[in-house]
């Protein structure tokens, strides 16, 4: 079966499930990218996919996958017995992802009528607050999605780009973020999520409390604590936990940095990250610690290049846009 713009349903089954090739790919990014209700019927999907877990269900290839489900539409002769509701709600998903069925349809379909609002962003940022007093801020070019209520024994998020969060407390009911096939947990706690699905990976940064990402796709898992850092590369899914300054990837929120007793070479890595350029250090220099204890403010990167060349006598160069501080 092929949507109106002729493009296959089950390539985002195969998305979903991991089993999509580069070609495959390439026609379904030039799918969703050709119409506003294209990535609408995308973003619906991945929500389907991802709140329900569809692909433990259905962890065998697609085609065995898409075969099953037609085998259950089509067995019109035989008796199904009642299936337990989570299995249900995972053959939904897949039904929905394989068949183009509507939103509307899935909401039927499960009978449960919560409503999800969406909150988008393009060049401003925004501030959120949830119905349980979490608060959210929403950076430029990001979505979230929530229920008006948080109902059942989760409170549970979707988010597209990149958002800062405090999480209420709440030992019974966790509070859980879904972003392109991985989830974050936590009861209460503060955290920077930046999911772009434009980039090769996924951060999350820990600014107080405790979390668990959790990457869906392999079912690995790292627990964070205060100042730091865990990025998925989204090709190799390989998960890395580093110690950072979780203070400066929030600049995007706070216009504020601290670099204060860092090397050149973290300083590097951390510009690098917050300003999204290539930023490299010399052997000559990459030791050299930076002592300035009031925190940048409000400032652009070639301020702060500037003020740790003059400060460390050292040299900056840009060389076809690489920024390499050196001797």
């Amino acid at each position: 079966m092929k949507t109106k713009d002729n493009i296959p349903n089950n390539l985002f089954a195969k998305f979903f499930t991991g089993e999509i090739s580069e070609k495959e790919q390439t026609v379904l990014d030039k799918f969703i990218s050709k119409k506003p209700e294209n990535e609408k019927m995308f973003k619906n999907y991945e929500l389907i996919w991802s709140q329900n877990n569809a692909d433990d269900a259905f962890s065998e290839k697609t085609d065995s996958a898409l075969q099953s489900v037609k085998n259950i539409i089509h067995a019109d002769e035989k008796r199904i017995e009642p299936k337990p509701y989570k299995l249900l709600f995972k053959i939904a998903a897949t039904v929905i992802i394989v068949f183009g069925l509507s939103w509307f349809a899935y909401n039927k379909l499960i009978n449960n009528d919560i409503e999800m609002l969406v909150s988008e962003t393009t060049d401003q940022t925004k501030e959120l607050k949830l119905s349980d007093g979490s608060t959210i801020w929403l950076n430029k070019n990001s979505i979230l999605e929530y229920p008006e209520n948080f109902s059942g024994k989760e409170r549970k998020v979707k988010l597209t780009g990149e958002a800062y969060f405090i999480i209420t407390h709440n030992s019974e009911k966790p509070f859980i973020v879904i972003s392109e096939q991985t989830e974050t947990k936590v009861l209460g706690t503060e955290f920077n999520l930046k999911a772009y699905k434009n980039t090769g990976k996924i951060e999350l940064t820990l600014t107080k409390g405790k979390v668990l990402f959790t990457d869906n796709k392999t079912n690995e898992n790292k627990t964070l604590i205060k100042n730091e850092k865990v990025t998925l590369n989204k090709q190799s899914r390989i998960l890395k936990k580093t110690k950072v300054n979780s203070v400066n990837y929030l600049f995007w929120k706070t216009n504020e940095i601290n670099l204060d007793n860092l090397t050149t070479e973290q300083i590097a890595l951390e510009l690098s990250e917050i300003f999204n350029t290539n930023i490299q250090t010399d052997e000559s220099v990459k030791n050299l610690v930076f002592h300035q204890t009031i925190p940048f403010k409000d400032v652009n990167l070639q301020d702060i290049l500037n003020t740790i060349k003059y400060t460390l006598n050292i040299n900056v160069y840009s060389i076809n846009g690489i920024v390499i501080l050196k001797k």
